[in-house]
């Protein structure tokens, strides 16, 4: 296919949001496709939890320039843990929320949604390993092996949770511009 042959991976890769949302455009393929469910379960749950943990980290840092919070800046880069990250994505919201004088907006089934599909994430992997190896570094299996999952209610809860990470610049009307978006 010589469309594929080509592909911009620069401009696929400017920033956070934009490589989070391909991952969960992938996702949809993935989820979509007629592939056998239990061979597509852990690539597809990878693929949601990358959006989620890349798409938390970049609103935190655009929603750090408004909120005047500190949490997790210093080590956003590291982090891993999806409730670390879903704490300090929350913090800087609601502070930017409070420092823009922001009250009306009708974010929570949103925000809901996205921590319901973080739990689910989390049940299964809460440091970034469940879904890549099969045993942790102790050798211990890391999703037992009669563990069942519903992929359905983390493909429905994707699409309410992609709303509020891809649009929360939008939502609270905030203007940055940072060095990663002029490049």
């Amino acid at each position: 296919m010589k469309e594929r042959s080509e592909s911009f991976i620069g401009q696929a890769s400017s920033n956070e949001l934009r490589i989070a949302l391909h991952y969960k455009d992938a996702a949809e393929i993935l989820y979509n496709s007629p592939a056998y469910q239990d061979g597509i379960s852990l690539p597809f749950l990878f693929l949601v939890r990358q959006f989620l943990e890349l798409g938390l980290k970049y609103n935190i840092k655009k929603l750090s320039e408004f909120s005047k919070k500190k949490d997790l800046i210093t080590s956003l880069n590291v982090e891993h843990d999806l409730q670390i990250i879903h704490g300090a994505f929350l913090t800087h919201f609601n502070g930017a929320k409070n420092e823009l004088k922001i009250s009306k907006l009708k974010e929570q089934k949103y925000l809901a949604a996205l921590a319901t599909l973080i739990e689910k994430i989390i049940s299964l992997d809460k440091n970034s390993q469940g879904f890549r190896y099969a045993v942790d570094k102790e050798s211990k299996k890391l999703i037992e092996m009669d563990k069942t999952f519903n992929l359905k209610e983390v493909f429905d809860l994707l699409e309410y949770s992609s709303n509020v990470l891809a649009h929360t610049e939008d939502v609270l009307n905030l203007e940055t511009t940072t060095e990663q978006d002029k490049a």
